[in-house]
């Protein structure tokens, strides 16, 4: 979005069209580097509202892209199975990874009616920014649990679907990257190693969690797509695009 289309939105859809004292404030920080996200308070992520209040990592629009195509899979597929049971599928159990503010979890519970959702976070304050976006979101508290731990650290039994956006920044590049976050939390972006620490993680264990039939999906950065090839050349598997065209999440059966 250009600049003066985030002016415009703050103007309007913040400080109800009114060039305000508090409006002008919010331009000369965002003209300092403050994230427009932050200064709106929420980000729209495949029709759920993400509050922002705490500062969490901010969706990026190339995540809401792919997800929008699982979710659409997700949906295609249930309707198949509900079909075949008359109604009477159990509900869709769902694990989001590295949860952060939510998001992906949240647009699963906005936009399929029969799914519980599991958020496992390591930072614990987005626990409670979490439970925020639950609540905006009008979804019923039983549909979900919010953990804090790492990565599969307090998952119970079996999920239809896993969803992880790992930290896959490599650690020798962080004094470069930081430069372009806006104080965003530097646990959602940074892995402890290489860059696939956690990738390499999540594909050895994600299959502990898995129904039979289950899915898993993954993000990663589109420079790591032959090095993830490799790595799950020996399981059936197929891409998500982001906004922009590139491969930059793989779904393993």
């Amino acid at each position: 979005m250009r600049f003066e289309d985030k002016v415009a939105k703050l103007r309007i859809e913040k400080h109800g069209g009114r060039e305000t004292a508090e409006f002008l404030a919010d331009v000369k920080k965002m003209l300092e580097g403050e994230a427009f996200e932050y200064l709106m308070g929420e980000v729209d992520f495949c029709g759920a509202k993400i509050d922002l209040s705490l500062r969490p990592m901010i969706p990026r629009e190339e995540s809401e892209f792919w997800v929008g195509q699982a979710i659409e899979q997700i949906k295609e597929a249930r309707s198949k199975k509900q079909e075949v049971a008359r109604g009477n599928a159990p509900h869709f159990r769902v694990l989001d990874l590295f949860s952060g503010s939510g998001n992906v979890g949240l647009a699963i519970l906005k936009n399929i009616s029969d799914s519980m959702v599991d958020f496992i976070e390591y930072d614990s304050k987005l626990k409670e920014q979490i439970e925020i976006s639950i609540e905006k979101n009008k979804i019923d508290k039983s549909r979900t649990k919010v953990i804090t731990g790492d990565v599969f650290a307090g998952a119970v039994g079996k999920y239809d679907s896993i969803f992880a956006i790992p930290p896959y920044v490599p650690r020798q590049m962080k004094e470069e990257v930081m430069k372009e976050l806006h104080a965003e939390p530097e646990l959602s972006f940074f892995d402890k190693e290489d860059g696939f620490f956690y990738i390499k993680k999540v594909l050895s264990e994600a299959k502990n969690y898995l129904n039979e039939n289950g899915n898993l999906f993954m993000e990663f950065d589109i420079t790591q797509k032959e090095k993830i090839e490799e790595l799950v050349k020996n399981n059936e598997h197929l891409y998500l695009k982001d906004n922009h065209g590139n491969d930059c999440a793989v779904m393993l059966k």
